[in-house]
């Protein structure tokens, strides 16, 4: 059994990176890791979208492995929303107007993207360009799942990807669904048993999915349901809360390298066999992207993983990644009649240079209207959490 003594720690010294001459100490309440990590899956969910994962206009070609690989990026965003969100909250206990506090800055985050995305989507195209919103129509006819939240629902009552452009918004309501509970848990429970608790429902989250998919259910359910896809946000939480604790992340060092090693092969092995199998490989993704989080945050700066962790470019993702995975399967859409990857493999002569030009060509798109995004809304709306600190 592991053990946790109850003396709790600063969350620098919690992730053995106290203040050295060689080494500053973190600055209070932000990692520049966690950035970039959120960069890193942004990229890969990215390169899976244009690189052939999304059918339709998206695809020139059958996407390949790695391709498909790319789509588990998803997997490391729940690992690092679990040890953000976690982290915040254990911090913020014994404070004052802890709940308003945690909804009003979450709600300020999440909620004007997403909305103006639905209603740019559901309300204005529709009345505005009719034939640019006719993918959008099943989306459309369900809509009321995706205004409160219930994108995944939905998925799972059906059985199917039913969403059209709007099918990735699962992932997004899965996180508000953890937003909505968690802050509860940790005000209620000790470290010590939160530590409990999450490990335990990350475990009943892996059992109740194999369970499912071995009973005959549908493997979208079992793939998008709250219920069978919370271990990389309960992982992430767990990791949070063991920073918090005497001795941090540095006791976990050796064993996230052992875990690493052992799990991310095992998780590529999983994938490419059998995908689908009892959702094996979702757990094991998750548990490689849980190790590999130790060892990026907890990294000495001058390391390789602590410059890694330190990429202008990664983090230059990181910050743009909310609104890049909000539009870019609707741009896969919206943008079909200036450029589709069928289009582009017949106007190359190859599917494959199509496919990468479209790649291309989508990915800056899309950057570029994060960007704007960024700088002409969210951060505007976002400088309102500072009144709720």
């Amino acid at each position: 059994m592991l053990f946790f003594p109850r003396r709790e720690a600063g969350f620098s010294h919690a992730l053995g990176l106290r203040a050295s001459p060689e080494e500053p100490s973190l600055p209070a309440g932000h990692i520049p890791a966690l950035d970039a990590l959120r960069g890193l899956a942004i990229v890969v969910v990215t390169l899976y979208r244009f690189g052939g994962g999304t059918a339709g206009p998206g695809r020139a070609l059958e996407p390949g492995a790695l391709v498909e690989l790319g789509s588990r990026g998803v997997d490391l965003f729940f690992v690092l929303s679990g040890f953000l969100i976690t982290g915040i909250l254990f911090d913020a206990k014994g404070r004052a107007h802890y709940f308003r506090n945690f909804y009003v800055r979450r709600a300020l985050r999440i909620f004007p993207l997403y909305y103006a995305v639905l209603a740019l989507a559901l309300v204005i195209l529709p009345r505005l360009a009719p034939q640019l919103a006719e993918p959008f129509a099943p989306a459309l006819a369900r809509q009321g799942w995706l205004w409160l939240y219930g994108a995944n629902l939905v998925q799972s009552l059906e059985g199917a990807w039913c969403l059209g452009p709007l099918d990735h918004f699962w992932s997004l309501a899965i996180e508000e669904h953890f937003y909505l509970v968690w802050p509860a848990v940790i005000f209620a429970c000790s470290r010590l048993t939160a530590l409990r608790l999450s490990a335990a429902l990350a475990v009943g989250s892996v059992l109740g999915r194999g369970l499912w998919l071995a009973a005959g259910g549908n493997p979208v359910a079992a793939e998008v349901c709250t219920l069978f896809r919370m271990e990389g946000l309960l992982l992430g939480s767990w990791l949070a809360l063991a920073a918090r604790g005497p001795g941090g992340l540095g006791w976990l060092l050796p064993r996230a390298k052992l875990a690493l090693l052992a799990l991310a092969p095992a998780a590529l092995l999983v994938d490419l066999v059998n995908r689908r199998f009892l959702g094996l490989a979702d757990a094991l993704w998750a548990a490689a992207f849980a190790a590999g989080l130790v060892l990026v945050v907890a990294a000495p700066a001058g390391t390789v993983l602590g410059r890694w962790g330190q990429s202008p470019l990664l983090r230059f993702f990181g910050r743009y990644s909310y609104a890049m995975y909000a539009f870019q399967l609707p741009l896969v859409y919206l943008l079909a009649p200036l450029a589709t990857a069928p289009g582009l493999a017949q106007c190359w002569g190859s599917p494959v240079v199509g496919q990468v030009t479209y790649c291309a060509l989508m990915c800056l798109a899309t950057t570029f209207t994060a960007v704007v995004s960024w700088h002409g809304f969210e951060k505007h709306v976002l400088a309102w959490k500072s009144r709720f600190a």
